[in-house]
């Protein structure tokens, strides 16, 4: 991607970052900016860049490229369903969702379940350029999976604490977000740069639209594997049960728990290494307040809509998960009506073993925080799921 101009103000560079985007990827229809209201979040998105972010002159390079990201892989998914108009038939039976704070053993989770054979889940290239997922030798040819690669190669090269914190792999399966930023309708834009701004149109936004493109690019990415249940996950479903469960009304939402006052300073360390790098001057105790009370408003929305559809509803508790993994997958298959089999016993343990096993320092007092006042926020949380209070 070429550079973004030094002298150039966001809220004038919407043409720019759009031709940016089609220069990525050789593709030029972005679809319909208004079927998910994608083109209102764009605007509100690159005016609170120019208002609210006091971006270093990396931070501008990183907030355009975020964009345009999002915009590449809006192009994809077009591209996609023109190529694939079938992909709009593929239907998407009882798919389990996983959500939780961040920092709640959610990917942990998802890897495990999508290491069975009869699951699948969202590959990060797949995430960030949507198409029919293709066979394993195809995928090591396919230029938009290199640049995943790359990408990632470069950012852990820039900042490996975040690698550190959170692993991101390009076959690997990851976060919904990055379908999400296609609607520029997504928590990731708030947690990466101060865009208060945005933040509050975020807030209220009707995300019914890009669940809606959400589901359309699963159909999409799974089309020649329709058999294969789905296990997705992304902390950020938290702010939309409504409109998850209305767009996927036979999904088993699994919802992961641990003590929020590790949970909330965690999640604050993984995006101060990424602001970090964007902002000029970084402030960790306003990083800190932002985030306590957006995982707050997160965590009231879920509880509400649990409290309406709780058969919709299974727990896993974050110790639970670590002493005994493979009883949580058991658990989760006979929710779903099935058993694992010997062959999926023996892949998970394989998985298991495999895994490494990195420390993730942090301080709540870094970010203004203490575990009291943490729990104190999240107090009906912990009381109403019987989430253990940790140290």
């Amino acid at each position: 991607m070429r550079l973004f101009p030094d002298d150039l103000a966001f809220a004038d560079a919407e043409d720019w970052l759009l031709g940016a985007a089609r220069d990525v990827t050789g593709l030029s229809d972005f679809g319909d900016f208004g079927d998910d209201d994608a083109h209102e979040g764009l605007r509100v998105l690159l005016r609170s860049y120019d208002e609210d972010a006091d971006l270093s002159p990396v931070g501008r390079q990183m907030a355009a490229s975020a964009v345009v990201s999002a915009l590449s892989t809006r192009l994809a998914s077009e591209e996609g369903w023109k190529q694939n108009p079938e992909a709009r038939d593929v239907a998407i039976k009882g798919p389990v969702v996983i959500v939780g704070l961040p920092r709640t053993g959610t990917t942990a989770l998802q890897r495990m379940l999508c290491a069975v054979d009869s699951k699948q889940g969202l590959e990060l290239w797949l995430a960030q350029h949507p198409q029919p997922r293709p066979s394993e030798a195809a995928r090591e040819q396919d230029p938009a999976y290199r640049r995943c690669r790359e990408a990632l190669a470069a950012q852990h090269k820039a900042a490996p604490e975040l690698s550190a914190i959170h692993t991101m792999q390009a076959d690997a399966v990851d976060e919904c977000w990055h379908l999400f930023r296609q609607s520029f309708a997504s928590v990731t834009f708030e947690c990466i740069a101060r865009v208060s701004g945005y933040a509050r149109w975020w807030r209220d936004c009707e995300m019914r639209p890009a669940y809606r493109r959400w589901l359309q690019n699963l159909q999409l990415i799974g089309l020649r594997d329709p058999q294969k249940r789905w296990v997705l996950k992304d902390p950020s479903h938290l702010f939309a049960p409504g409109a998850l469960l209305k767009t996927l009304p036979d999904a088993l939402v699994v919802m992961t728990h641990r003590d929020p006052a590790r949970t909330i300073p965690s999640v604050c360390s993984l995006n101060a290494a990424a602001r970090g790098m964007a902002d000029r001057a970084p402030d960790d105790k306003a990083l800190g307040r932002e985030q306590l009370a957006l995982w707050e408003r997160g965590i009231r929305r879920t509880l509400a809509a649990r409290e309406e559809h709780p058969e919709r509803f299974l727990d896993v508790h974050f110790g639970e998960l670590r002493r005994d993994p493979l009883g949580v997958l058991r658990r989760i298959e006979a929710r779903l009506g099935g058993e694992l089999t010997p062959r999926d016993e023996a892949a998970l343990s394989a998985w298991l073993e495999a895994q490494p096993r990195t420390p993730h320092h942090y301080e709540a007092e870094r970010f203004g925080l203490t575990p009291g006042a943490i729990r104190e926020r999240f107090v009906d949380y912990i009381e109403t799921c019987g989430v253990a209070l940790e140290g």
